[in-house]
């Protein structure tokens, strides 16, 4: 496994590859960002701009902040604007001109596990372009996340490029590298200090 701290790292391990796969959340982008803007959509709803960093201090602590801030009525709504919201999110510095470097060379995906909605819109406001987007919720349901291999094995298809010359590159331990490895792909863990999964232990 190659391990890296900065996402630009990846060009420096992709000189015998021919397709380059991203995982979204906290590998392209702050996940953590994600969740602020949902948080500051919410209290922009209910009117009471406290309300953003009470979500923010409970998602801090480690808590279910919709559950614990919002009760009854404004709960349910509150989720329904979370989900759907129109996300004010950056790609981390370098990442756009990144992906259009290796676009020049090779191929470009991304699979992502998550809603569909709520990814779409993530990849909509990213201003992202790659060859191929995959989320797999929209292959049939939850059932086909990540270590779902079928993502994996639909990318190389529509890429029709070998498993041995692509790469996935992704920050949770846990679920973003097993069906890489069953389908000999090469992988790339990003070990990123400002995301969800950091503390998982290599």
């Amino acid at each position: 496994m190659i391990q890296i701290d900065n996402i630009l790292d990846v060009e420096k391990y992709i000189n015998d590859i021919d397709a380059v796969i991203f995982d979204l959340d906290d590998t392209l982008y702050s996940e953590k960002e994600y969740v602020r803007s949902g948080y500051r959509c919410i209290a922009r709803w209910l009117g009471k701009t406290e309300v953003e960093e009470q979500l923010w201090n409970s998602f801090q602590r480690g808590g279910k902040a919709i559950d614990e801030v919002l009760e009854g009525k404004d709960h349910s709504e509150a989720l329904h604007i979370y989900r759907n919201q129109q996300p004010a999110i950056h790609l981390y510095s370098g990442v756009g001109e990144m992906i259009e470097r290796i676009r020049k060379q090779m191929k470009v995906g991304i699979i992502t596990d998550g809603r569909p909605e709520g990814q779409r819109a993530k990849i909509k406001a990213l201003g992202l372009q790659v060859d191929k987007v995959i989320v797999t919720d929209e292959l049939g349901g939850v059932e086909y996340r990540k270590p779902n291999p079928l993502a994996f094995v639909k990318m190389q298809k529509a890429f029709d490029i070998p498993f041995k010359k692509m790469i996935y590159v992704g920050d949770n331990l846990s679920k973003d590298f097993i069906a890489p490895e069953k389908l000999k792909m090469k992988y790339i863990y990003l070990r990123n200090e400002e995301g969800l999964y950091y503390q998982q232990k290599v």
